[in-house]
């Protein structure tokens, strides 16, 4: 029973500290270490790398695009262009209906997962994965020579009356 309360609690930590919830550059020095020891982060940023990759040429929100999720959203289409244009003059710069604001570099760049290609992640995901099955044979190698070496124990003082009376 308490294994189950160790993994439940160190999945919650790889999870909360894996990108999903908290991106890097917002973890604490001091827990960066566990970031990087995450079993979550790794397939997460592959993931992201794979949707969001291909640079700045494929475009993820345009102009008015922008809005939706927000209370502005629900507005009509002619006050979200005049808002559009309220941002322009202000920010300095002309954005239209048609403006991509969100690219996939942007939203990977806004996650913080520039560090790794999908790819490499994916190599240490399978490195993992080959780590905790070396590990899981050790633990039943050892588990097993201890079972057998308990159940000979036991048996040693009935076998010693069978070879003493031959």
């Amino acid at each position: 029973m308490l294994g189950y309360t160790v993994v439940v609690a160190m999945l919650a930590y790889f999870l909360l500290f894996s990108g999903f919830f908290i991106t890097r550059d917002r973890i604490p020095s001091y827990w960066t270490w566990f970031h990087y020891l995450s079993l979550v982060k790794y397939p997460y940023q592959a993931v992201l790398q794979n949707e969001f990759g291909g640079g700045a040429s494929r475009c993820f929100s345009c102009g008015v695009q922008m809005f939706d999720g927000s209370p502005i959203g629900s507005l009509p289409e002619a006050v979200k262009l005049r808002v559009l244009g309220a941002i322009s003059s202000v920010l300095g710069t002309n954005i239209t209906a048609e403006t991509c604001v969100a690219t996939g570099t942007d939203v990977l760049a806004q996650q913080a997962v520039m560090d790794m290609g999908k790819w490499t992640c994916l190599l240490v995901t399978v490195a993992w994965s080959f780590f905790f099955r070396f590990l899981f044979y050790i633990v039943l190698l050892v588990g097993n020579t201890i079972k057998m070496l308990s159940v000979l124990l036991r048996c040693l003082p009935v076998c010693s009356l069978f070879v003493s009376e031959s």
